[in-house]
């Protein structure tokens, strides 16, 4: 598991340590580097991918379907004392690595300063059962594109665009859910049984998914619903919340105890209560042994987590927030733990407070 990130002269963080536990929350304001804790895991994961990282001391900074950095310049400080940028992990079974680049040139492809010990690239970050879901989630289609080729990671594809493909590897293996909590829910253990009872909690009740694998090169999908059990529905008909939260629900069904799942605004599209229940769900993965780093803007996505450490679902010890603000410009860094109980450890003044600050000014009016 992943311990720790630390940030030298990259994008806003002069020098930040970025502590991770098995449920890590990045939350905070827009620009202020929720998104560069995650970028700089990706680039670590690109690198490797096209064997630059491990065989050629090299940093890609440049990738059409994970991170571009634009430019070296792009990637350093506006601060920085020099153009040395930095990113460093901790990896508990492997040690510690930092790559240290030189930000300067035209080149996308960064030398690396020295080399590291290769044992850290047996790090989960590494791993064939790593995933990564973007914030940019493909949305509904009339249907869905067969993954031709084996991937190295992240089966379910960055923007979920090979889901479908994925559920019909399920179902053709037979494939059962490997992490325990997520069981207890359920009698059956079966990937894709398990894939209806958690949209039916997360986003409509009552929902099945069902794919038609008769067509050589694409894969239909399509839904029922209890309330309406006599007609099926394709995706282009029920809205943009089944096509973005599937994928989550998808990767967590299929994820390895020991693996790494980094997924971004896991809310997207979702009422309160399916944020909150998305929230539950990361939660009993966590528990089960499944690392999860999520960039979130939702209370209530926070909330089903905490809900879930108040019915010792989840131990609070297994849960770090990292709240980024600003101060005239500059990043802070918040970080605390959800308590025994659900309760906060602390709760910094703009931290998932805007309910309160609008019922005030209600109330205000009101009076």
């Amino acid at each position: 598991m992943l311990t720790d990130i630390k940030l030298f002269q990259f994008k806003k963080f002069k020098d930040e340590p970025v502590e991770l536990y098995p449920l890590t929350l990045l939350t905070g304001i827009n620009g202020m580097g929720k998104s560069s804790v995650i970028q700089a895991l990706i680039l670590l994961r690109q690198s490797f991918d096209r064997g630059d990282l491990q065989n050629n001391n090299k940093l890609v900074i440049e990738d059409p379907a994970l991170v571009n950095l634009i430019s070296p310049d792009d990637m350093l400080n506006s601060d920085a004392d020099n153009v040395e940028v930095a990113i460093s992990i901790v990896d508990e079974q492997n040690g510690e690595a930092e790559w240290k680049v030189k930000a300067e040139g035209k080149s996308n492809t960064l030398e690396l300063v020295k080399a590291v010990d290769p044992k850290i690239y047996n790090s989960s970050l590494f791993s064939s059962t790593f995933q990564y879901l973007s914030a940019e989630r493909i949305g509904p289609r009339p249907n869905y594109a067969r993954l031709s080729v084996s991937r190295s990671h992240s089966p379910i594809g960055y923007a979920g665009e090979f889901f479908a493909s994925r559920i019909l590897e399920a179902v053709t293996k037979v494939e059962e859910v490997r992490l325990a909590k997520l069981l207890q829910e359920k009698q059956s253990k079966k990937v894709y049984d398990l894939l209806s009872f958690w949209v039916s909690e997360i986003i409509y009740p009552g929902s099945k998914v069902s794919i038609d694998d008769s067509n050589d090169s694409t894969i239909d999908v399509t839904y029922t619903f209890k309330d309406q059990p006599t007609k099926t529905f394709n995706p282009m008909n029920i809205g943009f919340g089944f096509s973005y939260a599937i994928p989550v629900i998808l990767a967590v069904l299929t994820a390895e105890p020991g693996s790494l799942l980094i997924v971004e605004n896991p809310e997207a599209h979702l009422h309160p209560r399916g944020q909150s229940r998305m929230g539950h769900l990361l939660a009993l993965a966590s528990e089960s042994g499944l690392q999860v780093i999520v960039e979130t803007h939702s209370d209530h996505l926070l909330n089903g987590i905490r809900v879930a450490v108040k019915q010792e679902k989840l131990s609070a010890i297994k849960t770090q927030i990292h709240f980024f603000t600003n101060d005239f410009g500059d990043t802070i860094k918040q970080s605390f733990q959800i308590e025994e109980g659900g309760g906060m450890e602390r709760w910094p003044k703009g931290f998932f407070d805007e309910w309160d600050n609008m019922l005030t000014k209600l109330l205000k009016d009101i009076e």
